[in-house]
């Protein structure tokens, strides 16, 4: 029985060896793959840190660089993006400013050190003929690198000043190129718009840039005027950046010390190319300002393509410092208002065309219609005047009668067939979209609030002298000239002529276009001469007879529409239409002076008067 006991723990026994031999096996075979893996993992590093360090450049990766991001501190010289040009291409915005650029360094300094870094900012202090304790305060306690800056802004060095302070070779003070977007103060800004952030147009408009990393929920995008609509056009492909690299004390390294980073392609960003005249926009918002116009606009045309030679709207904002709960940054060019009597510019075309007057026809006015309550503005009326002198003399009663033989029907046809109540600004096929707007938030206007309205016999006599429910932009109105001058061909105007790659060569261009609603004339040549006959006659003998002493003959439009202020008290609109030189037309202008207190003087002829000058006097051409 003893001797079966031995055998049973032998049989029992044996199993259990095995079990251990495979035991063992199974954890040298674990060994052998972590040590595979561990050297596999080191000769993944070794690849990385000796073949792609000096590599990955085709792949735009410096891993070197990354290496020492940690000690990296960094500025934005240049955010990449694309710039707006004039039409002679001068910049609008982007202007590039020689700045100082400061560094942080070490926190712990010797006496000496201190001393010297004493030294050193009083020298740069008397360079820029500042104080020097509020320099050494500002380095003293900088985190990162900052560019010095007057009233808010990066403040330009001369040459002079550029010299004396790189001959000083300081390490943590040096002076480099800055791209300032906005002048100060920025011409066309309300044109031009401005940029910040604005993640819900981010995630729903660039989908696959953002999703790809090229843009994030902080990016800076368009957010108004030509810098929304060209957005797609203006994202840049990468910043230029200067850093200065430091060691753990805060030393710059050596070899590394100040990098400067940018992208090298000879092709962005893109440049888009306006049809603006940087020194006329300039000039004209300089008159707004002189007359004091603190609410309204100025939109002048090339009378040949009806391209926009310049757009200014008030009051001005600075597309640096938005307030948008302060700040009115719209573009008041291409927002639609009352236009008053410039209207009647449209109810004669109509009544032309129509044949319900001619322009000897005589009428009679007596200060009042005898119906609806309606006057006109001369209560003592104007006695008995043909059309043309009712034109003239912008007389209400003359215009109320031939909107009532016209109808309010055919009064909106021809108002929308000359290019009112559409929008009128360029649109059509650009390279990645099927419809595309230039211009931001242009308004299309309105003729009649509704359809009953055209059937009102009061709404009708109001509608036809620009008051009522009539709404119209200067840019449409400065574009009704264009169409008189085109003998009856409505043109759509352009803001930007093309797109150019970096080094000049064609992106694309925005051929001159006729309006896509208006595909045949809206009125006759005749009738166009008349209507161009009668603007000559009111600056000849109507209400705009002050501007006869105006560097060009003129001929144009007055209008004044009675308004309600937001206040309550009776306001006005004025404005003036027209184009110049009367004998060999160059430009189509609109001037608009918004929300003036009933009672004041109107300065929409001398604001006009004001604008044709700079245009006469900008060696274009003379007077005759």
């Amino acid at each position: 029985m003893d001797s079966d006991s031995g055998k049973d723990r032998i049989e029992r026994a044996t199993p259990m060896g095995e079990e251990g031999k495979l035991k063992k096996n199974r954890i040298f075979i674990a060994l052998l793959l972590i040590v595979s893996v561990l050297l596999l993992w080191n000769a993944r590093l070794f690849w990385i840190q000796v073949a792609a360090s000096r590599s990955f450049a085709g792949r735009g990766i410096d891993l070197v660089e990354n290496s020492v991001v940690q000690r990296e501190k960094g500025i934005v010289l240049d955010s990449g993006r694309g710039d707006f040009y004039d039409r002679s291409g001068l910049s609008l915005t982007g202007t590039t400013l020689q700045v100082l650029t400061l560094f942080p360094m070490k926190e712990e300094l010797s006496d000496e050190e201190k001393s010297r870094r004493r030294k050193e900012t009083a020298q740069v202090a008397q360079i820029l003929n500042i104080p020097a304790q509020p320099l050494h305060d500002f380095i003293n306690g900088l985190k990162s690198p900052q560019i010095w800056k007057r009233d808010g802004r990066p403040a330009a060095l001369t040459d002079a000043e550029v010299q004396r302070i790189e001959a000083l070779g300081l390490a943590n003070i040096r002076v480099m190129p800055y791209k300032l977007r906005y002048g100060a103060p920025q011409a066309a800004g309300q044109v031009i718009g401005y940029i910040g952030q604005n993640p819900e147009r981010v995630t729903r408009q660039f989908t696959d840039q953002f999703h790809k990393g090229e843009l994030q929920l902080t990016s800076k995008i368009g957010n108004a005027g030509l810098e929304k609509t060209f957005e797609p056009w203006l994202q840049g492909i990468g910043a230029r950046t200067v850093s200065l690299f430091t060691d753990a004390a805060k030393r710059p390294l050596g070899g590394l010390d100040l990098r400067e980073v940018a992208p090298n392609n000879p092709y962005y960003p893109l440049k888009v190319m306006t049809t603006l005249d940087s020194v006329l926009q300039s000039r004209i918002e300089a008159r707004m300002d002189q007359l004091g116009i603190s609410q309204g606009a100025v939109v002048v045309l090339d009378a040949g393509n009806a391209d926009t030679v310049a757009m200014a709207s008030r009051p001005y904002f600075d597309p640096e410092h938005i307030d948008l709960q302060h700040e009115d940054w719209s573009n008041r060019a291409v927002k639609a208002v009352a236009p008053g009597s410039i209207f009647k510019t449209v109810t004669a075309a109509a009544a032309l065309e129509e044949h319900v007057t001619e322009p000897g026809e005589t009428f009679e006015c007596d200060g009042e219609l005898g119906e609806y309550g309606f006057t006109c503005w001369n209560k003592e009326g104007h006695g008995r005047l043909t059309l043309e002198e009712g034109f003239a003399q912008s007389c209400n009663i003359v215009f109320a009668k031939v909107a009532q033989r016209l109808g309010g029907d055919k009064l909106e046809q021809y108002a929308r067939k000359l290019g009112l109540e559409v929008p009128v600004g360029w649109t059509g096929d650009a390279p990645g979209v099927s419809v595309f707007h230039q211009l931001d938030g242009e308004e299309k206007g309105q003729i009649y609030h509704s359809d009953a309205l055209k059937k009102d016999g009061g709404a009708l006599v109001q509608t036809a002298i620009g008051q009522r429910d009539v709404l119209v932009s200067p840019l449409q109105a400065a574009n009704l000239v264009v169409t008189l001058l085109h003998q009856g061909k409505v043109l759509s105007p352009r803001i930007v002529d093309e797109i150019r790659f970096r080094n000049d060569r064609l992106y694309y261009k925005f051929p001159a276009q006729r309006l896509d609603t208006v595909k045949e004339r809206a009125i006759k040549p005749a009738t166009a001469k008349t209507l161009l006959e009668f603007m000559g006659e009111v600056v000849d003998s109507g209400t705009g007879q002050s501007l006869r002493s105006a560097k060009w003959e003129l001929a144009g439009k007055s209008g004044t529409a009675q308004m309600t202020l937001k206040n309550g008290h009776p306001g006005e609109n004025h404005w003036f239409i027209g184009y110049g030189p009367a004998d060999h037309p160059r430009y189509a202008v609109a001037v608009l002076i918004q929300n003036v207190p009933e009672g004041q003087p109107n300065k929409s002829v001398s604001l006009f008067k004001e604008v044709m000058n700079v245009l006469a006097g900008s060696g274009q051409a003379a007077k005759s």
